[in-house]
């Protein structure tokens, strides 16, 4: 697990190379503290330095990707580097060390990321008379592209970035995952193609023209949405989305983009039947236990992430059973003692079944904490932020960190993939009244009536919240009082549907659309930043496993939810890794927290805050010129968009825009 950035320009008299990976090494070093590596080229020569933070035991390895001297700004032009900064999981030795080369030189990679099958890739390379040296998948990488070319994306199971220089062809290779678990953005003009981990390693460079995207500002504010296009909030700024690669011509930098994968989502109707759900489930056992399997694979210890939930609960119980008795897992947890919220007693059922409470870790993040860590964390994600939530993420990866856990297991896309979140009902509801399931219809709705007050307070506030997608109709929901706060005149004048609707025809249509390029990756890209601001490195087995998900795509949405009860198929799949109480909870929460209590206990704080620089956005005819008077006590639905705006702020501030 990694930070990666590089540059190619034609005009390396203008743009100084070596200037720009420093700096870019020096914005990604959270992303990995353990090891830092420089690749520079030009039309006839190449060669790899070292940086401040390489350990001396690179510089004496015998590796030809190993460097032995350093990087210093003033070196001759050169027209192409790679940097990378590494967290050390897999080949804690120099074997490791990157960007990496194979053939002598003709392959280069910078590469973030596991590909958790590279045991058996190895092997199977090696049956072809490929000769590995390292212990490492980015070796495993770089000779299956040179086995199989770009297909070689067709056979990892994981999570990856990276670019890779192939001298031979002048070009430069780049991917992502599938689901977008780990990061890609880029700048790209007619003189210079720049790429990084983050963003942050491209903002306020000298060559970088950017600002802020107000149309991606609006669908922020208004739709919660937040890189659901290729162009985020920085102008010009793009991200490389999943389940794409690209190619660059070294020669005259022409991009091209292709898609790679294409999830296939099994949208047909058919009626529950017994037997095919008990296959169905045995089949998703078995694959989920060897997502975790292939996740626990590391040359530190791993650890999880336990909210209490499903999802996380079922990692845990699987991680136990695969690891014994005497090695239970470092379990983290961000508790609310005396909150509603809390979910302490879940994830205390979890911790005593699985090894007891001695390696189970708390911690108690309050809104003094959240205050103090606001800018790193803004910072951190290099966007503003819809809620405190992102807080109880952080706050668990920090924790991790600070007891020695390098790697976690966390349950993101659980919910995506098996059907976690409350809307979801309706999609489902919509499938079956359309099918003629009247009957079965009914009985779903009677084990909803089961459920406990803050799901069907869900479902309410879903149906009630639910937009016209036309312009028309759009138009009205800026009325919104929850949207007083905000310049009208900006939000009209960028007015568009929102990317995510509140229902569909069927639910696996539903969980396709947040599962790809949405929700999720917007929910993968906190995950991240909150990790890896830590260094620390997180899995995530519903979010990557490629068996896993296909097979599950792949089942009718009808084997997903059952008796009112969210997840079905996923909690009967791991009904013996749970505990009981578990298995049987009906409530649905996540990363949450006391956010409304903590608005108002930070409000004196908040309205000392300078809001000036972002008054073109908000609405200082309605409150005048005070920008504190912004921040009078709000009521619930005010305290999100108050918290947006807050961070926005904050945002806008830290990235110097």
């Amino acid at each position: 697990m990694c930070g990666i950035a590089g540059i190619l320009t034609l005009a390396p008299e203008k743009i100084n190379v070596q200037e720009s990976l420093l700096y870019m090494t020096k914005k990604l070093r959270h992303r990995g503290p353990d090891d830092e590596g420089f690749f520079l080229a030009n039309e006839n020569e190449s060669e790899c330095f070292s940086g401040e933070d390489t350990p001396a035991e690179i510089s004496e390895s015998k590796f030809h990707f190993c460097p032995q001297k350093k990087l210093i700004q003033n070196q001759k032009n050169f027209s192409l580097g790679f940097c990378h900064r590494r967290l050390s999981i897999i080949d804690l030795s120099a074997g490791g060390h990157q960007p990496m080369s194979i053939d002598n030189g003709k392959y280069w990679i910078t590469y973030n990321g596991e590909i958790y099958n590279y045991v058996e890739l190895r092997e199977e390379l090696e049956k072809k008379g490929h000769r590995f040296i390292t212990r490492s998948d980015t070796e495993v990488l770089l000779y299956a592209y040179k086995e199989w070319g770009i297909k070689c994306l067709d056979r990892f199971n994981g999570m990856w970035s990276f670019v890779l220089y192939d001298t031979e062809k002048k070009k430069l290779i780049g991917a992502r995952d599938r689901f977008g678990v780990k990061p890609f953005y880029y700048y790209h003009t007619k003189e210079v193609f720049c790429f990084a981990s983050e963003q942050k390693a491209l903002v306020n460079q000298p060559f970088v023209t950017t600002g802020i995207n107000e149309q991606a500002l609006h669908d922020f504010f208004v739709h919660n949405e937040m890189e659901y296009a290729p162009q985020g909030l920085f102008n010009n700024i793009l991200e490389l989305f999943p389940g794409n690669y690209f190619e660059l011509n070294t020669k005259n930098l022409e991009l091209k983009i292709e898609k790679y994968f294409f999830a296939e989502v099994n949208t047909s109707f058919e009626k529950f039947d017994e037997k095919k759900f008990e296959h169905y489930k045995n089949e998703t056992t078995d694959l989920l236990v060897n997502a975790v399997k292939l996740r626990m694979r590391s040359d530190v210890k791993v650890g999880s992430c336990l909210s209490g939930g499903i999802d996380s609960s079922a990692i845990v119980g699987i991680m136990q059973a695969l690891s014994g008795k005497e090695n239970p897992p470092e379990l983290f947890t961000a508790v609310f003692p005396g909150k509603e919220i809390d979910e302490e007693k879940w994830a205390e059922e979890v911790a005593k079944k699985n090894g007891g409470k001695n390696t189970w870790n708390k911690i108690s993040p309050t809104a003094q904490d959240l205050w103090k860590d606001l800018d790193d964390m803004v910072y951190s994600q290099d966007l503003p932020l819809w809620s405190s939530s992102t807080y109880a993420q952080f706050s668990v990866m920090k924790l991790a960190r600070q007891n020695n856990i390098k790697v976690l297991l966390d349950g993101q896309g659980g919910d995506e993939l098996f059907g976690g979140y409350i809307p979801y009902y309706l999609s489902f509801w919509n499938e079956l009244k359309s099918n003629g399931e009247k009957k079965y219809l009914e009985n779903e709705l009677q084990g909803f009536s089961h459920l406990g007050k803050a799901s069907k307070f869900q479902l309410k506030e879903n149906i009630k919240g639910k937009i016209d997608a036309s312009s028309s109709g759009f138009l009205k929901t800026l009325k919104d009082p929850n949207l007083k706060f905000l310049n009208s005149d900006f939000l009209r004048s960028h007015v568009k549907p929102p990317i995510i609707k509140k229902e569909y025809s069927s639910l696996n249509k539903h969980l396709q659309a947040e599962f790809e390029n949405t929700r999720l990756k917007l929910y993968l890209k906190c995950e991240d930043r909150c990790s890896m601001w830590h260094s620390v490195e997180s899995r995530t087995p519903f979010a990557d496993d490629i068996e896993l998900i296909k097979k599950v795509m792949g089942l009718p949405g009808i084997y997903k939810i059952k008796n009112g009860q969210l997840k079905y198929l996923l909690r009967e799949a791991a009904k013996k890794y749970l505990p009981e109480k578990i298995y049987n909870r009906k409530d649905k929460m996540g990363y949450v927290t006391p956010h409304n209590s903590w608005m108002h206990a930070m409000n004196e704080t908040i309205r000392t805050v300078d809001f000036s620089e972002i008054k073109p956005y908000l609405n200082y005819k309605r409150f005048g010129q005070k920008s504190s008077q912004l921040f009078l006590p709000l009521n619930d639905a005010e305290n999100f968009l108050a918290f947006k705006i807050l961070t926005f702020s904050r945002w806008k501030s830290l990235f110097l825009l």
